[in-house]
């Protein structure tokens, strides 16, 4: 009895996250002691990507390790992050999150709510290499979130409760926490929900691997920041290009950016069902409780 309460997927979720908790917080404060004064002259921005998300990714890997192989057994593979096709799997995700973005912000671009405008003084070379300075911070911050929300959050639940109810909680929190974000409204909270939640979570669904989710993941804010030069959940990121959301609020996400906008919403949101219904397709969909029905059956039949 108490070995299938340690092992039910609700007793892994809340262990998993207090674990995490502790961990990065043990981590964090570690940090802290050893870099001293040097973090306060970081900005938010360049903290949140070059100090918290690295130490964010490490205490959820250890995390999701500790519990998934300790309490569920499970190898890495079957937690979401085995090595073999680690690399396909995450330029396939790049490649998606890449195509989707660029989508976005061409159709903004076509109906003429997204411009480049003048900015700072800078040559191409230093844009350039301002931009790609971004890419280790976005894939630790993408690649924890993944882990946090598809690899702990997502998996057990579905577990617990199936796919259906998997995606429409894990998509509810991930965007209940995005509405923390500088600008964010209940529009972009639902938006970042719809689109990005449904998606994220169909695309671990559809491969049970946390680097092709995480792959999309990278690309898409690494895609609209740091190379179209449009906010990424509220927060402004100097890019390659200059460009300024100047049509409707409701289409564009206006100072949140183009995630709380109408144009990604309908991209994104049409995606990610596409990927659902691409995984329900593939056998990967699973019933509300079906571990109950599997115990079931399982179940030696009472004598006559």
């Amino acid at each position: 009895m108490l070995r299938r309460i340690l092992r039910h997927p609700f007793t892994c979720l809340v262990l998993t996250v207090v674990l995490l908790a502790v961990l990065n917080g043990a981590l964090l404060a570690l940090v802290q002691l050893v870099a001293g004064g040097r973090l306060s002259a970081l900005g938010p921005l360049q903290r949140s990507l070059g100090v918290d998300s690295p130490v964010n990714a490490l205490a959820a890997t250890v995390a999701l390790l500790a519990v998934g192989r300790g309490l569920e057994r499970k190898t890495p593979e079957g937690l979401g992050l085995g090595t073999r096709g680690m690399g396909r799997d995450l330029l396939r995700g790049v490649a998606v999150g890449a195509a989707l973005m660029t989508a976005v912000v061409g159709v903004l671009a076509l109906l003429g709510w997204y411009r480049l405008v003048e900015g700072p003084p800078e040559t191409a070379q230093e844009e350039t290499l301002e931009a790609f300075g971004y890419v280790v911070g976005f894939l630790f911050a993408g690649y924890f979130e993944e882990v946090l929300f598809r690899g702990i959050g997502f998996r057990l639940l579905e577990e617990w409760l199936g796919s259906g109810a998997a995606l429409l909680l894990s998509s509810a929190f991930f965007g209940l926490v995005h509405g923390n974000n500088p600008d964010a409204t209940w529009s972009a909270t639902v938006g970042i929900a719809l689109e990005a939640g449904l998606l994220l979570g169909a695309a671990f669904m559809l491969t049970r691997s946390l680097w092709f989710a995480t792959g999309i993941h990278w690309a898409w804010n690494w895609v609209q920041g740091p190379l179209f030069g449009v906010d990424v959940s509220g927060m402004t990121v100097d890019g390659v290009l200059e460009s300024a959301l100047v049509g409707p609020v409701a289409w564009t996400g206006g100072a949140f950016g183009a995630e709380a906008g109408g144009v990604a919403v309908l991209l994104c949101t049409a995606a990610g069902v596409a990927l659902t219904l691409l995984a329900v397709h593939r056998g990967q969909w699973r019933p509300f409780l079906s571990w109950r029905r599997q115990r079931r059956a399982l179940a030696p039949s009472p004598a006559a």
